[in-house]
This record gives C-alpha cells, structure tokens and sequence, in this order.
C-alpha cells in the first residue's frame, strides 16, 4: 500500500511550532510505516500554493491512504486543514475529520459537548477581553485554572496558571489573552493527579487503553501538581510515566465508560488521547482531548500499549489498522484516489495609485488617500507567498492597455482613481469591460458609496440609523433648516477624513455656512452637513462574499485633548495610530453579548445592502441610548502594513497581515477560477 505521511516538522523550539513533530519522530514513523512492506512518501505541510505545494505533491502522488499527523499554522481551526483538504481530494485518511479536529481543539466548546452526555466536568468559562476576566475573576470560586483555549501541548500552561486568588487570575489571564488573544479558558481548580486516557481504535476495551499518569521529581514537583509546558517541553527528563496509574478499580471503570461516550460524541476516530483529573476522593473529571496526540517514541500511549505486547511500530501499524479498518467497512478504501485539478498560477495585477507627496508638502492632501511605495511592496510581496506570479501596475490612463499587454488574471485593486466623483469606480469599470477579475466591489457599490449623503438615503429606507443630515450644493444661501446643534460638516465625496478638522463641529447656523463656503472652495463640491452624535466612536471590519467574517470593532477612545466634541480628523490620520495625540485605539472591545450581536448584524446589513464585497470598512457612533448610527462605509480601506485601521483592527483579533490579504484575494480567486478553490 502508498501511504502519504503528511506532517509539520520542527525546525526550531519556538512556541508557535511546540506541537510540530521532531525529525526524529518523523523518522520513527516513517520506519514504522515503512516496516510493514509499504510504501511511504514524506510529505511536510508548508504554506506555498505554489506547484510545489503539499497538496500538489498529495495529488502527483496518488496515495492509497494518507497518516495524518500535520497540526496545522495559524487560527483555531488550524488542525482540521488536512483533513478538510484530504476530503475536499477525495483521499483516504488517518484521524480525525475536520469536525473532530476542530471541535477538540477547541477545550470549552468540547467540555459542553461532553457535558451533555453527563460526563463530569470541571466547570470553566471562556474569556477573549480583559473586561470578560475582570468580571469572571470577580464571581470565579478560588483556586481556579487559567490556560489558552485553543492550544495544545501545554502551550500558555505555567505554575501561575493555578490561581489562589482574583489577582493572580487577572495578572496572568492578562498576560496570556496578550498571547492568545483568540480566547482562554478559566475554570474551577480540580485538586487531585492528572490522568491520561489513551485510544486506539480495535485495542484494549473499545478501544480504551490502560489509564496512565505523569510522576514528578522531587525537585520538579509544586503545590498544583500541574504538567506544564517547562515540564513537558524543557524539563521533561524530571517527569516519568506510570502505566498503569494507581488508580481505585472503580474509578478506573468510571473513567473507561466515560472515554466511551466521549470519544464518539466527539467525533473522534481511530486514535486519541484523553485528560482527566482525579480527586484524593476518587472523582474523575474530564479536562480535555486531543484528537492528534504526539506518536514521539515515549509518548504516554506507547507506554500503555507496551502493556498488550506491542513495541512503536506494532502500535503505529495498529493505527492504520484501526483506519483501513473504518474506511474499508464504509466502501472507502480501497479506491482510485481523485487527482487535483491544476491550472497555471495566476498573474496577479497590484493595481495602484502612487503617493508621490509627503505630508506638509503641496498638495499632499489631493494624494492623500493613495499608497506608498512601501504599501505597494509590501502588498506584492505578501501575495508572492501565496506562490502567485505579481505585477504592480500604477493605475494611470494607459491602465487597459497595461493590463492586457502583461497578461493579468486578477486585478488586486488599492487605486482609488483621480479627479471625479466616481473616480474609485474606474478600475472596476475597466476590469469589467476588459473581462479581468478583480478584489472587492463591483464599480456600481464603489460609485454609490464614495457619495456619503446618497449612501445614508439608501441605507436609512432600509432601517439603518444615519444622523440627520442636509446637503450643502454651493452659493450664499444656507442649508436647509432643522437640523439639530451641534453639527459636524465634512466634504460628501473625500476619504480619509479630508477636510474634517478642529473647527468641523459648529454650533450655530452662521458658523455652519462659513465652515460650508470654505469647504466648498476648496474641494469645489457638495458638503455634508450631519447632526453630531455624541456617543463612543467604533469602525468594524467586514470580510467575504458569501459568509462574511467580522473583524473588530475598534473603538477610537478619545483623549482629554480631542475636546468637548471630538472627531476623527485628517492630521490624527495622518499620525502613527499608536501614538496619536487625540485617541488611543482599543480592539477587541467587547461590549456585551447582546450589543455585540447587535453591532455584528449591522454590519453585516450594511455590507449586503450597498452591494459590498470580499472587503469594506464601516464606522459607526452608539450613543448614551445604546443606539448604533451609521456615519460612513470605506469599501477601499487602507492595507497599509501596521498602520491602516483595518489592518490594526485585524491584527489584533488574530488575523496576522498576510491572512488579511489571502482573506481578501481568496473570493476573487474563487470568481476567476469559476468556484475552484486555489
């Protein structure tokens, strides 16, 4: 038989690659593998999507069945990758499915699972922000336990994870919501020894092998009695396994039915491993599963099949037994594995306009809204690692003829166009008329939402809350009346808060003119004049085209220095969004779980209602009633790498810069290559 071992390999001790498998245990595996007369090609999981991919290789390979040990990169559902690109291949596999693995990594959602099969749990609540840990910590009973939420390997477990009281809780949830910003878990401190349940499908008792547990040196041993990460990872020749554990006959029992209905709850298949803790009275309680167990030679499930008679290799081939087995009873195995469908790699078009001034110069403010060199190369450079061959075009008026003479596939668009009033519509206009795919919205969505006021009509028939507004068209007489004071003017068809500044809030009709006539001869077009809000102001990010993703909010938390009536001008967008002298960004911000959702679907009826898609940026005030207002929508934001709101706002709810582009390019790549995935 081929078998495809596929696997993340370790290169380095860093946390992000703790769960990685070591060259030698990859060896090992290999051997095990290779022991029984098969076949096996060694294939590491990397991150190209070029023809040298891992999922190329699966394809040029053609496998009868793959052994999965891959952990995956980035996000909580990292672990279901392979699985999921094993299916979507239509391979066979070792493990686990997406569900099993996906579910399992994360530890609170899994313990609700158990839980209603009325399997014993220590009771925990899931926390991502610092106001949810103030207010678990102020109702936690103590001693309580504090880890990562979607980690293994002990990762973020320490000695400070046994919390005595609510201010070690809130020292060191702080601290690791910092790492893992995703979410922690806190839940009640279960005193007592851990216990681990090992699984392998056709072995021991259904498939439950003989609990084991983890006995510390005298000079490694502290008060908790917790296997932490320095145990695990760097101190692990003070740490031995006991196989069996000393353990009461009946909890022994107890804890075997209890693998028997969690392991199928959970969709785990073929092999696992389970923790429990046990009290000094003999209660067990479940803590977590991990559907990927570490096969190190050593590792505790080896110990307990040593029991039955079986060395590293038997015990690796009986994991492929216990596959084959599964696959061959549901008609999957054996069968003609499906080869990838290939095509080229595309030619990306990087479409921009180039920021040639710099701020103070003359006319630096017309370019304000294009990009830098540095954005554009740093944009390209990004896209490279996808394995794509990239262009950078600068949209000027021989932008047809340069996107046909260099052959591009799929335009990535940042231009935001020149001089007229639809003028972000123009490269989508174009690509549209030359056939080229391209990121974000169509030309229709752009031209209808770089004009503010006709946004808020469209928006406001359809329920959306906009502040009242008038429009000012030019000449010596006033707006329209009725509009309450204070009042914030602004020009209705500029980006990046051009000519909004100190004096934009008025007070009086007088001084709401004389702010109207000045924008007005400057930017020679309409002014929007709009009801202030006073209210917390926030922007949130939208992403997809089909099932969107939220990102942020962001709350923009003004200082002192912003004034009575504070507003987001052009000179603070101008400045290091880390040290701004008028505000300091605050994201994630949770806001409670009703508003939260509130804000979710808003922004989500937004983007659908003015046509947005695969990216756009909405900003929004709630004001002291709780009431969320509309003030503007960017279907063009920023990318600029570690400054624009969007790309702060995604970094830090876990959506690293190059994750943000592939979300952005990946829908456009979908539409160009007619529902292929790339």
């Amino acid at each position: 038989m081929k078998i495809a071992f596929v696997f993340n390999k370790k290169t380095n001790e860093t946390l992000e690659q703790a769960e990685f498998d070591t060259p030698e245990t990859i060896r090992s595996i290999h051997q095990a593998l290779a022991s029984a007369g098969h076949e096996v090609v060694d294939i590491e999981m990397n991150l190209s999507y070029s023809s040298a991919s891992w999922m190329n290789r699966l394809a040029a390979e053609k496998p009868d069945i793959i052994f999965n040990t891959a952990e995956g990169y980035y996000g909580i559902g990292r672990e279901s990758l392979g699985p999921t690109v094993f299916e979507q291949l239509q391979l066979p596999y070792v493990g686990s499915g997406p569900y099993g693995c996906f579910l399992t990594l994360d530890k609170f959602l899994t313990k609700q699972m158990v839980a209603s099969r009325k399997v014993p749990v220590a009771e925990g609540s899931f926390v991502t922000s610092l106001e949810e840990l103030a207010l678990v910590a102020s109702e936690t009973v103590y001693p309580a336990f504090v880890k990562p939420n979607y980690e293994g390997s002990s990762k973020g477990i320490t000695q400070k994870s046994y919390c005595k009281d609510s201010e070690g809780l809130l020292s060191y949830g702080a601290e690791l919501l910092k790492t893992f910003p995703q979410g922690i878990l806190i839940e009640r401190f279960i005193p007592g020894k851990d216990i681990t349940v090992p699984f392998v499908a056709g072995l021991g008792d259904g498939g439950v092998l003989e609990p084991l547990e983890y006995v510390f040196q005298q000079s490694a041993s502290v008060e908790s009695g917790i296997y932490d990460y320095a145990l695990k990872n760097e101190l692990d020749e003070t740490v031995s396994v006991r196989c069996p554990a000393e353990l009461d006959p009946g909890v022994k029992h107890q804890i075997v039915a209890m693998m028997k209905k969690i392991v199928p709850a959970l969709g785990v298949v073929d092999f696992a491993r389970a923790d429990f803790r046990v009290t000094p009275d003999g209660e067990a309680y479940f803590l977590e599963i991990n559907a990927l167990p570490s096969l190190q030679p050593g590792a505790g499930i080896f110990a307990a099949t040593q029991l039955l008679g079986l060395d590293y290799n038997q015990t690796i081939l009986k994991i492929l037994e216990a596959a084959t087995s599964r696959l061959r009873r549901v008609g999957k195995l054996p069968k003609s594995p499906k080869r990838l469908r290939t095509t080229r790699a595309a030619h990306v078009g990087v479409v921009y306009n180039l920021k040639r001034k710099q701020l103070g110069e003359t006319g630096y403010e017309e370019e304000a809204e294009f990009d830098s060199q540095s954005t554009v190369d740093g944009l390209c450079a990004t896209i490279q690692k996808f394995g794509l061959r990239v262009t950078p075009i600068e949209a000027t008026k021989t932008l047809a003829e340069d996107l046909l003479e260099r052959k591009i596939d799929v335009v990535f668009n940042i231009a935001e166009g020149s001089k007229k009033r639809a003028r972000e519509a123009q490269v989508p206009a174009i690509c549209d008329l030359l056939g080229i795919e391209h990121t974000g919205s169509d030309a229709t969505c752009l031209a209808v939402t770089l004009d503010k006021a006709l946004t808020k009509k469209i928006l406001s028939q359809d329920g959306i809350l906009t502040p009242h507004y008038r429009l000012y068209q030019g000449g010596n007489k006033p707006v329209e009346p009725g509009l309450r004071f204070p009042v914030i003017a602004k020009p209705n068809q500029e980006g990046t808060s051009k000519g909004i500044g100190e004096n934009s809030v008025v007070h009086t009709p007088e001084e709401l003119h004389q702010v109207n006539q000045a924008l007005w001869q400057k930017f020679k077009s309409p002014v929007l004049c709009e009801e202030y809000i006073e209210g917390e102001e926030f922007t949130i990010g939208v992403l997809g085209s089909g099932a969107l993703k939220i990102v942020g909010p962001m709350q923009f938390r003004f200082k002192e220095a912003a004034g009575k009536f504070p507003v987001y001008t052009f000179e603070a967008k101008q400045s290091n969004p880390f040290q701004n002298p008028i505000f300091e960004l605050q994201c994630p911000v949770v806001l409670g779980r009703e508003m939260d959702r509130k804000i979710n679907a808003f922004a989500k009826k937004v983007f659908k209602l003015l046509g947005c898609r695969d990216v756009a940026r909405i900003d929004f005030r709630i004001d002291a009633k709780g009431n969320i207002f509309f003030i503007e929508v960017n279907p063009l934001p920023g990318l600029s790498p570690g400054f624009s709101d969007l790309v702060v706002m995604a970094d830090r709810c876990g959506l690293n810069y190059e994750s943000l582009i592939k979300r952005i390019l990946t829908p456009a790549m979908q539409r160009w290559r007619s529902g292929r995935t790339w």
